[in-house]
């Protein structure tokens, strides 16, 4: 079955229009939210392309009826109810996309082509029955294939050696814009005092960041005893800001020890640094880049 809220779209804009056809685009985006019982709240939300979720789906929903041959466009960004859609309304309760799937052509606009199985047939698919737009399905599955890359990617952030590791975090730091106007350099394995790294924010190096770097196995989370002697390796330094990053994470402990100390001390572990290496590009590459498209109705309003 489709999602209420979906239906619920459908069926105040046929209502809409069959009270007061016709209406334009932005008369449907004031006058319907306050019909479906969206709050002020919900008409902040965005989908991921920045666009107000609830514009979105209007816009969505009259493509959707449209297509059903419920309403029309007698002119740009206006639409009116057809007999189609006085019939619809005629036999009352919500207007669900099964109840549009009678209509052939909209059995075909959901399949994408004439060719194929019949009518019945035709799975209406994630949009419909996810309560998503076809951008918000998109941006799920992105989401998830993130997810993935970011959880193999501690699988290998485990399995790399300790000094290889130090370097990695560097870079990434690097990318991320810290040292720019100064240096990051890792400290000698035998001299760290227990700083792996040495983030310089300027020049002269009067502004330092401190670093250490534990690659640890799964399982093997970073205590309060390594997290105590890297505030007392910052406060040997003089230092009063420093990032530890693991590649697993921190017990519940040494998360309170960092956040009492009077350094300002940032705990990165292996999820978030995977996170980050995804957003900085690092040890990832982009496989493929999909542009959506949707009608702009400003751009025939100025014709």
């Amino acid at each position: 079955m489709a999602s209420p809220q979906w239906d619920q779209f459908k069926t105040a804009i046929l209502h809409l229009l069959g009270e007061h056809s016709p209406l334009t685009l932005y008369q449907l985006y004031d006058r319907v939210p306050g019909m479906v019982g969206l709050s002020a709240e919900e008409m902040q939300e965005t989908v991921p392309s920045g666009q107000p979720r609830y514009k979105n789906r209007i816009g969505w929903m009259t493509t959707y009826l449209a297509k059903a041959g419920a309403i029309d466009r007698p002119k740009r960004a206006t639409f009116a109810i057809t007999e189609r859609g006085r019939q619809l309304l005629g036999e009352g309760g919500i207007i669900t996309a099964e109840r549009l799937m009678q209509f052939p052509e909209f059995a075909e606009f959901l399949r994408g082509t004439k060719d194929g199985p019949s009518a019945a047939q035709v799975d209406i698919g994630p949009p419909v029955s996810t309560d998503e737009t076809p951008e918000e399905t998109i941006q799920r599955l992105a989401d998830e294939l993130r997810k993935l890359v970011e959880a193999d990617l501690v699988d290998r952030l485990r399995s790399v050696d300790p000094l290889e590791f130090e370097r990695l975090v560097l870079k990434v730091l690097a990318r991320m814009g810290y040292g720019k106007d100064g240096s990051l350099d890792t400290t000698k394995a035998s001299h760290d005092e227990g700083i792996d790294g040495i983030i310089s924010e300027d020049p002269l190096g009067l502004d330092r960041i401190y670093m250490q770097a534990k690659r640890f196995q799964n399982g093997s989370n970073v205590g309060i005893k390594d997290v105590m002697a890297f505030i007392g390796a910052l406060a040997t330094h003089q230092g009063d800001r420093g990032v530890f990053i693991t590649s697993s994470g921190f017990t519940s402990d040494a998360i309170q020890a960092a956040n009492k100390t009077n350094a300002r001390v940032e705990l990165i572990d292996g999820k978030r640094l995977a996170k980050l290496m995804v957003d900085n590009g690092i040890g990832v590459q982009e496989k493929s880049l999909t542009r959506v498209y949707m009608l702009d109705d400003d751009f025939f309003e100025e014709l």
